[in-house]
């Protein structure tokens, strides 16, 4: 299983230029290019757009939080290098 897989379950999927979010009633794509922070709060990921839109994503651990948080960098990394 790939690592980016594992996240499946929580309703994140990582894509090349965006990272997609699905709760119960919604569902967000937030480009990698919008995200102006991101930060661990124990086992909470939580991303802040450009505009006044925060995503919450709620994991099992903070391990888990901690390597979707590197996830996320490498992601946003691999964007600017191209």
């Amino acid at each position: 299983m790939k690592r980016s897989e594992r996240y499946l379950k929580y309703g994140v999927k990582l894509e090349d230029r965006y990272l997609i979010y699905e709760e119960e009633n919604r569902r967000v794509a937030v480009p990698y290019s919008h995200i102006a922070f991101l930060y661990v709060s124990k086992n909470n990921l939580v991303i802040q757009t450009d505009s006044v839109e925060r995503v919450v994503i709620k994991l099992d651990t903070e391990d888990t939080a901690n390597e979707l948080f590197e996830d996320i960098l490498v992601s946003i990394e691999r964007l600017y290098i191209r």
